[in-house]
């Protein structure tokens, strides 16, 4: 329900406003009248309104003020400005304070209805957006501090996310979906992701004008606290479509759905072949780079039900960590960077081989750039090699240094010269990467993931863990436990 102030010194005329706003917008507004600015003022901080219908000339508290005041309001309503006085300075005060329409008195009626029209348009659009920024919070955080953002209330009898993949099909999803309420949880080029109703889904589903696109919808649910376990089932869903037969050269259409089926709890095997893989680029030969790929990207092994879940799984890893993993490199070569574009845009590829392509094309040639610049040092590719074995151990740079046969200077300057992080950066990111990955298994206590990760101390990994992800372990636990 849309609610709306009017605030005017004179009764009649807040009687006659409320009036035409009840002839014309019915049971779907709720209106409330204020005698002055501030009365209007303390309604708004206590009813939030969508609307504010105010006269500038008013006792105690006028227009002007007011407007001025409620542009301090966290949500902001949309603001209707009515004067009897046709001068310039109210109508610029008015604008200045972010008025939507300045009404003349006597108030047209037409104007005032396309005015509110307008203003309630305005208003929705407002409240979308504030509960789409809610649902991502949730995504990623895991947790939204004010449940008073929750949109919950909107799917009373439950939801799916929908993700779906075509030219121009955010267009026409949203066209198919005008009269129900949905949110955008994510949209790039030819690809959007939604959540809807469930009674909505039927929609989807029957729409022939969906029928060139892929969609992948998830199983439902009832609470928008599950948004992210939605939204990773309906990309699992999705990617379905890159393991279906094909009928032709070109994609085949159709809807794909997540379910019980799909789900995969564990990861180890995808984990060990992407270690394998991605964390000795700088000391694998190249072939060996190549047939590390290889065995990354085979998922004969898994169940046919459980490839797109497992590759959704790989494709999170390779966006959320082998961007990173290099960052002297990855963040400054121009063609790692238009790969690394190539590689997030999954849903540009026509094919899952043409996007494996992708990877082995950004993996191989940082190897050689990673190689190129460890052979002046060859100690260095020794002592990476080293680290990357025993990192979980109690070693620090002494102990690495000793094992090169290098001077510690020496070494610490080129350490960071060849890596582009000093010794302890780079041994706390592989320690805090272990740390990660063993929380989201979900079978260790804290005490046990400092230990098995090699920082030991459990205050001090505590510490380290929240400085370098933003949560406490069992934050992070807890937010990729579904996982």
């Amino acid at each position: 329900m849309i609610t709306i102030i009017i605030a005017d010194d004179e009764k009649l005329i807040r009687a006659g406003i409320k009036k035409i706003l009840m002839n014309a917008f019915g049971d779907v507004i709720a209106v409330l009248e204020a005698r002055n600015g501030r009365e209007a003022y303390e309604l708004a901080l206590k009813e939030q309104p969508d609307v504010i219908i105010t006269d500038i000339r008013m006792p105690e508290m006028d227009g002007v003020e007011l407007m001025r005041k409620l542009t301090g309001l966290e949500h902001k309503p949309a603001i209707i400005v009515l004067s009897g006085y046709d001068e310039f300075t109210y109508a610029k005060a008015a604008i200045a304070s972010g008025a939507l329409s300045y009404i003349l008195k006597p108030v047209d009626t037409e104007e005032l209805i396309n005015s509110v029209n307008s203003a309630i348009t305005s208003a929705h659009k407002e409240e979308k957006e504030r509960s789409e920024q809610a649902l991502r919070t949730i995504m990623t955080e895991g947790v939204l501090k004010n449940d008073t953002e929750l949109p919950g209330y909107k799917f009373p009898n439950g939801m799916y996310c929908i993700s779906v993949r075509g030219k121009h099909c955010s267009e026409a999803v949203t066209t198919i979906l005008s009269q129900v309420q949905y949110y955008t949880l994510e949209q790039k080029k030819d690809f959007v992701s939604m959540v809807i109703p469930r009674e909505a889904l039927y929609l989807i589903e029957s729409d022939i004008g969906l029928s060139s696109f892929i969609i992948g919808i998830s199983s439902s649910a009832d609470s928008v606290m599950e948004i992210r376990t939605l939204r990773r089932e309906s990309y699992s869903a999705l990617l379905q479509y890159f393991f279906s037969v094909k009928t032709d050269q070109h994609h085949k259409s159709g809807i794909f759905y997540y379910t019980e089926k799909n789900a995969v709890s564990d990861f180890s095997d995808i984990d060990a072949r992407y270690e394998k893989c991605i964390g000795c680029l700088d000391i694998l030969p190249t072939e060996d780079v190549q047939k590390a790929l290889g065995a990354m990207f085979d998922f004969s092994s898994f169940r046919p039900d459980q490839r797109a879940e497992c590759f959704r799984y790989l494709y999170e890893k390779i966006v959320n960590n082998l961007f990173k993993r290099y960052p002297g490199y990855s963040d400054s070569d121009m063609y790692l960077r238009l790969k690394a574009i190539m590689i997030e845009n999954i849903w540009q590829s026509e094919t899952l081989t043409e996007w494996e392509g992708y990877v082995s094309d950004y993996t191989v040639y940082l190897a050689v750039v990673l190689k190129k610049h460890s052979e002046p040092y060859p100690f260095i590719t020794k002592a990476v090699d080293y680290i990357n074995k025993h990192y979980t151990e109690n070693i620090n740079m002494s102990v690495v240094a000793n094992q090169v046969s290098v001077n510690y200077s020496w070494f610490s300057e080129k350490f960071k010269e060849q890596t582009g992080v000093n010794f302890n950066e780079y041994l706390k990111r592989l320690r805090l990467e272990e740390a990660e990955r063993l929380l989201e298994k979900g079978c260790y206590k804290v005490y046990e993931v400092a230990e098995r990760s090699g920082f030991g101390d459990v205050k001090y990994f505590m510490k380290t863990f929240r400085t370098g992800t933003g949560m406490s372990p069992t934050e992070w636990k807890n937010k990729h436990q579904e996982k």
